[in-house]
């Protein structure tokens, strides 16, 4: 008889556990290239798991199908740890403004960065250039000629990224398209050419943002543009910021085959306002994992740090990530108390 009864408490317990294991929760983390991202995607998944009873995994897909993912709410893609606006504002409007689908939540207290065009402070300081106008110059322009091949050389980002689509329409627009051409090459695969374009002590132009490390690594300098004075889409019609015959006339081209010869840029960014984003699926899902990302903060500061240490460094993000949390557990508690 206790034989019997002790069997059933067993059977019983390894019941629990199996429903125990089955029944935790995991999270997805769109993966993202640069390394403010990756510092950050590292943090969450180190105070998630620790602290909030899941397991976290990374997906590396397109921010496109990260956006369509967190809209279904399947657990496909759960979060998006770096979205930056304006750049992505085709996906605020259609999943997380008010009035939307509604299907995708942003954090409180986004951070702030800064974007534009930049060039290596030696080419600035030896032949004066200062702003973009004076790209749509074939003699400046053979000041970035890294290869030798007779045009300037210019990087608008990552082909994956949407403010990519931005800087090939603003070259356009101000006319350097004609005496550079677009090294259409990933992050990883540009830092190598910044690398040989400072040894070489030659010129490269490219968009970046700041927190990152190659500022800190290199001498780079940014160009003046044209303040943004309004966007003149008529997708932006009710948006705060729309002005007809604004700068900022960026056709999507998701619904336009010809987006690069029908948009116009002709002014610089805004300062970048950078959320994390998650799907509304995790409010019934997993409800403290929704409430802790509603809440989760970054200082810019803190992010130009672990950018540092993974990017120049070249740390493994997770031990850079954990090593943080550990030195930091009221700013992490701090988080974590809005979760309960």
């Amino acid at each position: 008889m206790l034989k019997t009864a002790m069997k059933a408490l067993v059977l019983a317990s390894a019941l629990a556990a199996g429903t125990s294991a089955v029944a935790k929760e995991t999270i997805h983390i769109g993966e993202l290239s640069w390394d403010g991202a990756r510092g950050i995607q590292s943090v969450l998944k180190v105070v998630l798991e620790d602290n909030l009873d899941v397991d976290v995994e990374t997906v590396a897909v397109d921010q496109a199908v990260m956006f369509m993912s967190m809209d279904k709410g399947r657990g496909g893609v759960d979060v998006l740890p770096d979205l930056w606006l304006p750049q992505h504002n085709n996906q605020w409007e259609k999943y997380i403004a008010p009035g939307s689908r509604e299907s995708v939540l942003a954090n409180d207290k986004p951070y702030t960065g800064t974007q534009g065009l930049f060039i290596p402070g030696y080419i600035q300081d030896t032949y004066g250039i200062t702003s973009i106008e004076q790209l749509a110059d074939p003699e400046v322009a053979k000041l970035f000629d890294a290869d030798g091949d007779g045009r300037g050389d210019y990087w608008p980002g990552d082909p994956s990224w949407d403010s990519t689509k931005v800087e090939r329409v603003k070259a356009k627009s101000f006319g350097y398209d004609e005496y550079f051409k677009a090294l259409e090459v990933p992050d990883a695969i540009f830092k190598g050419y910044l690398k040989k374009a400072v040894r070489k002590n030659v010129g490269l132009l490219f968009y970046y943002w700041t927190p990152e490390w190659i500022f800190a690594e290199y001498d780079l300098r940014q160009l003046k543009e044209p303040a943004f004075d309004g966007y003149a889409m008529e997708s932006k019609k009710d948006d705060p910021l729309y002005k007809a015959g604004g700068c900022w006339n960026m056709y999507d081209s998701a619904e336009s085959g010809d987006w690069l010869a029908k948009s116009e840029v002709t002014c610089g960014w805004q300062d970048g306002t950078v959320h994390v984003v998650y799907s509304k699926s995790l409010e019934e899902r997993a409800p403290r994992v929704a409430k802790f990302l509603k809440h989760v903060s970054f200082d810019p500061r803190v992010v130009n740090q672990w950018i540092l240490k993974i990017g120049m460094e070249k740390q493994d993000p997770l031990t850079v990530a954990r090593t943080w949390v550990e030195a930091n557990p009221d700013t992490v508690n701090a988080w974590l108390s809005a979760a309960e």
